[in-house]
């Protein structure tokens, strides 16, 4: 591990010439969506005009996870019958699954379960408040291990030595990364979520998803205990992305979230009731 460099989240990305980045039709969505002006035939015809995009969005909505309960033919009918808000959110959706299409299964399963740990989460605790199913609580966990993307593909050497670590219980994930790598992929996940302008508050729940308590606001840190339950339920489930000891968390967490005893019996009976639809949007990666 000696001859291993260290980074800090600027030198990495600063070394990393191909960083991926955001389809265009998405920045040019985000854009238009944050102008009260736009008109919805005008957002429809831009994702029209994406053919991948286009696709998977339509099989989102029409997916069983979604349940809208009638046919979804066209991405003007998507629009209008959803609204801006979660149109947006499934844009995003739709264009992490196209990039998560060519990645190793168990990270594709682990971040689309942690999804559907955090529509459990919304559905029964405070923050509900904030998003509902079909929402941004699912965008969250599905974004929320993106950092591990970026550092086991560009920092193989460094990768090998924290799984392998890990695999003999050396200490948390997190603190793996901070000691081999110099930085973890909370860190990484966020500054790439802040760099393709997504809100702060998904951008700080994808870097503070294991640290909740160090979040700006009362909201961001809800979002964020929020999100690292969600990613301890998909891992003490089984859906991890590699093989290492799985720790508590801190009681803190539990109380940032909101998630009471009674409250995290219903949270897991929905996840597990909702189990059944991941590889339906596993396919939707392909």
């Amino acid at each position: 591990m000696s001859e291993l460099g260290k980074y800090t989240v600027e030198s990495l990305l600063e070394e990393i010439v191909t960083l991926p980045s955001l389809p265009s039709t998405v920045q040019r969505v985000l854009s238009m969506l944050s102008d009260p002006n736009t008109r919805l035939s005008d957002l429809s015809r831009i994702i029209s005009l994406d053919p991948s995009i286009s696709l998977k969005l339509l099989r989102l909505v029409n997916s069983a996870y979604y349940g809208l309960g009638q046919k979804v033919t066209s991405i003007e009918h998507a629009v209008v019958l959803l609204g801006t808000k979660v149109v947006k959110n499934l844009v995003l959706t739709a264009s992490v699954f196209t990039q998560l299409g060519g990645k190793a299964k168990k990270l594709v399963l682990h971040s689309i379960a942690t999804g559907i740990a955090m529509d459990a989460i919304a559905s029964v605790c405070p923050l509900g408040e904030h998003y509902s199913k079909g929402d941004t609580a699912f965008v969250f966990g599905l974004l929320h291990d993106i950092g591990k993307v970026i550092l086991g593909e560009y920092l193989k050497k460094h990768w090998e030595c924290v799984c392998k670590l890990a695999e003999e219980e050396k200490g948390t994930w997190i603190a793996l990364e901070q000691r081999v790598i110099g930085v973890d992929h909370a860190e990484v996940g966020g500054k790439i979520s802040q760099q393709w302008k997504l809100s702060e508050e998904l951008w700080e729940a994808v870097r503070w998803h294991h640290e909740p308590w160090n979040a700006s606001s009362d909201k961001t840190r809800t979002i964020s205990a929020s999100l690292c339950i969600a990613d301890y339920i998909t891992r003490v489930s089984g859906l991890i992305t590699h093989p290492h000891k799985i720790y508590p968390l801190e009681p803190e967490v539990w109380e940032l979230a909101g998630v009471k005893n009674n409250l995290l019996l219903r949270i897991l009976d929905t996840y597990f009731n909702n189990q059944v639809f991941i590889n339906e949007l596993v396919d939707l990666t392909k």
